[in-house]
């Protein structure tokens, strides 16, 4: 019914250049985001094999250092009522697991305390500090100050971090 009362369309209706024989344009393809070179394709493997092998150190250290950890985690379980000799034992069990049990096992007093001192690039103990380490193995009952046990801990917890470890992989 519409469609009768519109008028014809004119034969000269639309683009004229539509009306041609032009050809649609064909765009070229997408571009390879992959190199194309053998110098690109090796500069990636050798990039790639970097990236894993430092992966794979960063993951060894890390497994390394299990053992820092868990001395981190027993010291905070000791809590705040930690006697001096749970301390040292805490950190007895960290040397023989950086260094040798044969090494680290028959030190006691001052001779501990000396070792102590020099597995770490700094002086962690306090003077103080240490003579509550060696006198903790032949008086475990000693009493402690609270500040004396908090900076204790605090040195521990420094020592585990820093100290040297025999079996590290550098």
């Amino acid at each position: 019914m519409l469609e009768d009362t519109l008028p014809s369309l004119p034969a000269l209706f639309g683009n004229p250049l539509l009306r041609g024989e032009l050809q649609e344009i064909v765009a070229p393809g997408p571009i390879d985001w992959l190199p194309q070179t053998l110098g690109w394709q090796i500069l990636g493997l050798i990039l790639a094999l970097g990236f894993l092998r430092r992966a794979w150190r960063i993951f060894r250290v890390w497994l390394r250092n299990r053992y820092r950890r868990e001395a981190q985690h027993r010291l905070r379980q000791l809590g705040p009522s930690a006697s001096a000799s749970a301390i040292n034992e805490v950190l007895k069990l960290t040397a023989m697991t950086a260094a040798s049990r044969r090494e680290v096992a028959a030190l006691t007093g001052k001779i501990w305390c000396q070792w102590l001192q020099t597995r770490t690039p700094n002086l962690v103990f306090s003077t103080d500090t240490l003579q509550i380490l060696g006198d903790a193995l032949y008086d475990p009952q000693s009493d402690l100050s609270a500040a004396q046990r908090e900076a204790l801990v605090q040195q521990a917890h420094l020592w585990i971090g820093q100290h040297k470890d025999d079996h590290g992989f550098g």
